[in-house]
């Protein structure tokens, strides 16, 4: 009487879109902008795909700010900062570099088109939004969007940058000529799959020979009768994920052609997993767990086993076993999810 087993399934990936963030023009002594972009519907990044995001377009939309009555900001020039630990990804408008790391945009953005002509806008955007009578949003600046594949991007986030500028104001709105960094300003919103991937990782869980150990012994020395614990579910994922766990025979070992109904063919047992101890089936429900990432680093989950009777007094077969199916579900957002790793 020594095996048993475990198995698992993970389901179909769901998809994640996010909305374009809504905003009204600030009203403000001074000039300045903020800016959404937001990729077509039909574009997915699925983070375990080789081939990664590659070369989309996304608009970009800028809002000026106004003043309280004439002023209005008239000329801007920018380019975008990641901060650090930012998801590694290029960006580009007109052929050019415009994302910059932290402490890294080599003097950008250097000045208005007003006064060089156009000379110095490589590697910048620049966007005059005309008269008062224009429109307060800009026309879509296209950019090119590259995302590495296995990029750490969550689903059901946007990509959060920083905004740095300089600008001009008219009608009595202030300049800004010194650069201006406004946190979160761009939001570029990736419709990202939730999904997972999941695999076992250690030993066979087996308890051994245990034909002439009593229930009694058994109880008496249950860390004995326990599988190890360097046994585990890994799980990499970029959103939440729900977990089911379901056993063949509702937690009892037995062997082939063996009578569950008959206590003398089964042997109790209990599996500790997500920080829950499991008899049965109708126990364990359903688990929310927090998204595990790209790397992995929040899906370890431990899995052990212990036994809750000895075979003594059970009916003699070479193998008592049973399967253990443990099921994940990615999902797009969830009301409470717990850090499941380590549990």
């Amino acid at each position: 009487m020594r095996r048993w087993t475990v198995g698992f399934a993970a389901a179909a990936a769901a998809f994640a879109i996010t909305s374009p963030a809504q905003a009204q023009s600030q009203i403000s002594s001074v000039c300045g902008v903020t800016g959404t972009a937001t990729a077509p519907a039909s574009i997915t990044y699925d983070p375990f795909s080789p081939g990664g995001l590659s070369e989309v377009t996304i608009p970009l939309i800028l809002r000026r700010n106004r003043g309280i009555l004439l002023g209005r900001t008239d000329e801007v020039s920018l380019v975008i900062v990641a901060p650090t630990g930012s998801p590694p990804l290029d960006v580009t408008y007109r052929g050019f570099r415009v994302i910059y790391p932290e402490g890294s945009t080599a003097g950008r953005p250097r000045s208005l088109d007003s006064r060089d002509n156009g000379a110095g806008s490589a590697g910048e955007i620049r966007y005059n939004f005309g008269g008062i009578l224009s429109s307060d949003l800009s026309n879509p600046l296209n950019l090119r969007v590259t995302v590495p594949p296995g990029t750490d991007l969550s689903a059901g986030e946007p990509i959060v940058l920083d905004l740095l500028y300089i600008c001009s104001g008219i009608g009595g709105l202030a300049s800004l000529p010194v650069p201006v960094r406004e946190p979160g300003t761009i939001r570029i919103n990736v419709n990202t799959v939730s999904a997972l991937q999941a695999y076992y990782a250690g030993s066979p869980l087996d308890f051994g020979e245990i034909g002439d150990a009593s229930t009694t012994a058994v109880l008496a020395a249950p860390e004995r009768y326990t599988t190890p614990a360097g046994n585990s579910l890994r799980v990499r994922s970029s959103g939440p994920f729900e977990v089911r766990m379901r056993s063949q025979n509702d937690f009892r070992l037995t062997y082939p052609g063996g009578n569950l109904g008959d206590a003398s063919q089964a042997i109790r047992y209990s599996a500790r997993f997500l920080g829950q101890e499991v008899t049965s089936n109708a126990s364990f429900g359903t688990r929310t767990c927090a998204r595990a990432g790209m790397d992995g680093s929040a899906g370890v989950l431990p899995l052990r086993a212990t036994l809750k009777e000895g075979g003594a007094a059970k009916t003699p077969a070479p193998n008592y076993s049973d399967v253990i199916s443990i099921t994940f579900t990615p999902v797009v957002t969830a009301a409470s999810a717990s850090n499941c790793a380590g549990l």
